[in-house]
């Protein structure tokens, strides 16, 4: 344990921004319409998984968690030489946008460790309209007996700036929650929302009319214990959205444990995570029937010593399964390969998938020094533009963030200290994270939030609130940090948790919305003069591929070096970011082709794609929104 256009004048062809492509009614029907799966008539028949290739062991799986926090990573910070390259810009536009959320996370003085993991923050086009909304994740009172009716959870549509709907949507809900996650469960063109908490965990169904529907135990996914992120994705091939629960601690709140400190102003620190017990993580399969059966058991993912902050879901070895990475607090990350799919023996037609964990065998458990991470967040992207998708995974104080380069499909590598990623954040306690890229040069960045999980500013050099990151990526392996000329937000201090990122100007570049604790949560324009234009598509797949897109793969042809996407389920902490596609396009002015291949396995072809924002609906090809 983020002006409505660019400052520089773009091609005629770029996509427009917010004002004028606010989706006419046409559109907007248009996207309701396009439903084009039934929910109970989308399964098919999966294949067997394809033979796994053999994999390299790339770091030692052996390690010895550390059990004090305050004691990790005695390393100081590695400076780095000052940032000299293009300016990255984004703009603070919370006020601007009457963004007034603030997490309430029940602190009185006791530490509990409940209090320090914050929120998350979820972007969505829940009304369809065209433009991304904003769904915060609140706390409430400790222990939960104590619940207050005045601390919800809050979603805001976004209009000319933000309003709060949460009442009007039938959104209320007020228990101490943590993450969220949106894809449409029951493929009926509207995305639903889950909230994880510490006590019940929310399925809430987008009923199609602006108002949301607590749906959580009649399908059975009321997850009753500590959870903290969640996955949305496909993991049995029938085309449905399934869902993988993170679990975190077995810590009780009534009476809660408390740790003693005399030089603490409260006489209480926050105990350490070693004090106490993992939890199983949960899978749950979508029957198609409007409800999940949990096949925690039989998939394999039971009986793990982990302590789950953060997941994601994403192809990582080319087969075209999804594999399911866990990053874990103090105990080895697991990365999740699918074996094979065998049928049910309890309800017809349900396919059963069945995981290995090997995150040891492919570098991925522990550091490349063969320590376990603290692992907060799971970025993933393309860094470095070789066609593979890699990981980037937040640490704790102290201790460098990890990035973890993809082997071909072979297995991971830990280059934190050769991307120079890592020296930066021994100085931080990083939690949500995103690769993105920020100034359309095709090339991933990196931004990445961060706080402590309590104050402890009392200890001589350990700060509470800290400086979030933004790297640019350098094209040659290696990043450099450009927080210090990125505008105010990236040059003050935050109790930084949850990041995601979107489209949410309709501008054609990449912002920012930010959960804080003990700070107002905040919205960031990105106002970087670009190197290019760009294309963002929007994939809604059908008869086989769930319509929300995740598990889509796009590669870009007649562009070197390869410049491949994915829409991967999950990732950030406790966040979810737009599931669009961005493609910046550096030098080109189009691209020649685009090789899209969708979560079933069709491969569909887009030829000479402009600047601009698409839907893309399977089998139908591309269709511009807006000019």
């Amino acid at each position: 344990m983020s002006a409505l256009s660019h400052k520089t004048t773009l091609p005629g062809n770029v996509i427009t921004c917010r004002r004028n492509l606010r989706f006419s009614p046409a559109a907007v029907a248009l996207l309701a319409s396009l439903t084009l799966v039934s929910f109970s008539g989308c399964k098919k028949a999966p294949s067997p998984p394809p033979a796994k290739q053999q994999s390299a062991r790339v770091n030692s799986p052996s390690t010895t968690p550390t059990t004090d926090p305050s004691a990790r990573g005695a390393s100081p910070a590695v400076s780095e030489p000052p940032y000299s390259g293009p300016r990255l810009q984004f703009r603070d536009v919370t006020k601007d946008w009457n963004l007034d959320f603030r997490r309430f996370d029940g602190a009185e003085g006791q530490n509990l460790i409940q209090e320090g993991t914050g929120g998350g923050v979820a972007l969505l086009d829940y009304d369809l309209d065209g433009h991304l909304d904003l769904f915060y994740t609140q706390g409430n009172r400790l222990p939960r007996t104590k619940v207050d009716t005045q601390f919800t959870n809050e979603l805001y549509r976004n209009t000319n700036g933000l309003e709060k709907v949460t009442t009007a949507a039938g959104l209320l809900s007020f228990g101490y929650h943590t993450g969220c996650i949106a894809g449409d469960v029951d493929e009926d063109g509207f995305p639903d929302l889950y909230t994880t908490a510490f006590g019940r965990a929310s399925l809430w169904h987008n009923n199609g009319d602006g108002t949301f529907s607590d749906i959580s135990a009649t399908a059975g996914v009321d997850v009753n214990s500590w959870s903290s992120s969640s996955i949305l994705a496909d993991f049995n091939d029938d085309g449905l959205l399934d869902l993988y629960v993170v679990t975190y601690l077995d810590a009780p709140d009534d009476p809660p444990r408390i740790c003693r400190d005399t030089r603490a102003p409260t006489g209480t620190i926050q105990c350490p995570p070693t004090l106490f017990p993992a939890l199983d993580d949960f899978l749950f399969l979508n029957d198609g029937q409007g409800a999940f059966v949990d096949i925690t058991r039989e998939a394999g993912i039971n009986g793990k010593d982990g302590k789950g902050l953060a997941a994601a879901a994403c192809d990582t070895n080319g087969d075209g399964i999804l594999e399911i990475i866990v990053a874990n607090d103090g105990t080895p990350n697991f990365l999740y390969v699918r074996s094979r799919l065998t049928p049910s023996t309890s309800i017809s037609g349900l396919m059963i998938p069945e995981f290995e964990d090997k995150g040891a065998e492919l570098g991925l458990a522990v550091s490349g020094e063969g320590r376990s991470i603290s692992g907060m967040s799971v970025a993933h992207g393309d860094y470095d533009r070789d066609g593979w998708v890699d990981l980037y995974i937040t640490n704790f104080y102290l201790e460098p963030s990890i990035l973890f380069r993809n082997l071909d499909g072979t297995g991971f590598a830990d280059v934190s200290t050769r991307s120079r990623l890592g020296p930066p954040t021994r100085a931080t306690l990083s939690f949500g994270a995103e690769f993105l890229d920020v100034d359309h040069d095709g090339w991933l960045d990196l931004a990445v939030t961060a706080g402590h999980i309590e104050d402890r500013s009392w200890r001589q050099q350990e700060p509470y609130r800290m400086h979030p990151h933004l790297f640019r990526n350098e094209q040659n392996g290696q990043f450099a940090d450009a927080a210090a000329t990125a505008g105010s937000y990236f040059t003050s201090k935050w109790v930084g948790r949850g990041l995601a990122i979107g489209d949410l100007d309709r501008d054609g570049d990449l912002d920012i919305a930010i959960s804080h604790t003990a700070d107002p949560s905040v919205v960031l324009l990105n106002e970087t003069p670009p190197a290019a234009s760009s294309i963002v598509i929007k994939p809604i797949g059908r008869n086989g591929s769930p319509r929300s897109g995740i598990g889509t793969r796009v590669l870009a042809s007649g562009v070197a070096p390869p410049l491949y996407r994915e829409v991967a389920g999950g990732g950030s902490y406790q966040s979810a970011s737009a599931l669009e596609l961005h493609f910046g396009l550096g030098a080109e002015r189009q691209i020649e082709e685009l090789k899209c291949t969708w979560p079933d396995q069709q491969v569909e072809l887009w030829k000479n794609v402009t600047p601009g924002y698409y839907i893309a609906v399977q089998g139908r090809g591309l269709i511009r929104i807006g000019n």
